[in-house]
C-alpha cells in the first residue's frame, strides 16, 4: 500500500504539471506525452495478446500504426476538414497493409487480425482525447480526470465499508453494486461541483449532474473492459510501468475510455 501511495503521488504531481503547463508553446508537453502514453500502451496490450508467447515481427505493425495514428491526431486537430480526411485515409491504409499480411502471411492468421485491429484503437482513442480535452481548456480535462478518479476512489472505500453485493464476479471478484452505486453517486457530486464553480459548461448544475452520471458510468465500464482483458489472457497487470499501479493501462483504463465520450460530445455540441 505504501508504494502505491508514493507512486500515485508522484504520478499525480506529474500529470498536474504536465496538464498546468501543457499549453501554448509548451502544448507539445502535454499531448506529446499522451503520445509516448499511447506507444506504451499498445505495447502492453499487443504483448498481453501474445502471453505466455513472444512478440512476432507483425506484432509491432500494431504499435506502429498506433504512433502514427496518435501523432496525426494531435498534429491536425486545429484543421478538422484536413483531419477528417486524413484519418478516412489512415483507416483505409491500415485495413489494406493488415490485408495484405493476413493473404501473404502463413502465421499471420484471423486471431491477429483482430487483435491488432483493436490494439491500434483501443490504445489510442483514449490518448488523443486526453490531448484534444486539453487543447480545449484546462479545467475539461482536469474535469474528466476528476470523474474517473473520485469514481475509482470512492467506489473502492464504499465497496470497503458496505460491498455485500459482487457487481462482476467473473471479471472483477473484489467489486461490489455498492461501491459502484457511492463511486456514481459521489464522484458525480464532487466532479460536477468543480464544473460548475469553475465553469465548464455552460449548463446549470442538474444538467451537468446527469452527465458527470453518464460519465462516471462509462469510466467504470472501461474500468471493467480492461479487467476483462487481463482475466481472459490470465495476467494481473499490464506491465510494472508504475510500481504498485501496474502499467499504463492499468492506471488509465477508466479515464481513457470516458475521455472518448466527453471528446465527442464536446465535438458535436452535445454539452458546451
Amino acid at each position: 500500500m505504501r508504494q502505491r501511495i508514493i507512486t500515485g503521488t508522484v504520478l499525480a504531481i506529474a500529470l498536474g504539471l504536465l496538464v498546468y503547463f501543457g499549453e501554448g508553446q509548451l502544448e507539445f508537453l502535454f499531448s506529446g506525452t499522451c503520445v509516448v502514453l499511447s506507444t506504451i500502451a499498445a505495447f502492453e496490450f499487443i504483448r498481453m495478446t501474445r502471453n505466455p508467447e513472444k512478440l512476432r515481427w507483425f506484432d509491432w505493425v500494431a504499435v506502429l500504426f498506433t504512433i502514427s495514428f496518435s501523432v496525426i491526431s494531435v498534429i491536425f486537430f486545429d484543421r478538422m476538414v484536413t483531419y477528417y480526411i486524413i484519418v478516412f485515409a489512415f483507416l483505409l491504409v491500415i485495413l489494406l497493409v493488415y490485408a495484405l499480411l493476413f493473404v501473404s502471411i502463413k502465421d499471420f492468421i484471423a486471431k491477429d487480425f483482430g487483435n491488432q485491429i483493436l490494439t491500434i484503437f483501443y490504445t489510442s482513442l483514449g490518448f488523443i482525447a486526453f490531448a484534444y480535452l486539453r487543447k480545449e481548456s484546462m479545467t475539461l480535462i482536469i474535469y474528466l480526470f476528476l470523474i474517473a478518479m473520485l469514481t475509482d476512489v470512492f467506489a473502492y472505500f464504499v465497496g470497503i465499508k458496505f460491498g455485500k453485493h459482487r457487481l462482476a464476479v467473473n471479471i472483477s471478484p473484489k467489486k461490489s453494486v455498492e461501491g459502484a452505486i457511492g463511486g456514481l453517486i459521489i464522484g458525480s457530486l464532487l466532479a460536477t461541483t468543480f464544473a460548475w464553480f469553475f465553469q465548464v459548461f455552460s449548463y446549470g448544475f442538474f444538467t451537468i449532474l446527469l452527465f458527470s452520471a453518464g460519465l462516471s458510468i462509462i469510466s467504470q465500464v472501461g474500468d471493467l473492459i480492461a479487467s476483462k482483458f487481463k482475466r481472459e489472457y490470465g495476467i494481473k497487470d499490464y506491465s510494472q510501468l508504475f510500481p504498485g499501479h501496474g502499467g499504463v493501462l492499468d492506471r488509465f483504463d477508466s479515464s481513457m475510455f470516458a475521455a472518448i465520450f466527453l471528446m465527442l460530445a464536446v465535438m458535436m455540441n452535445i454539452i458546451s
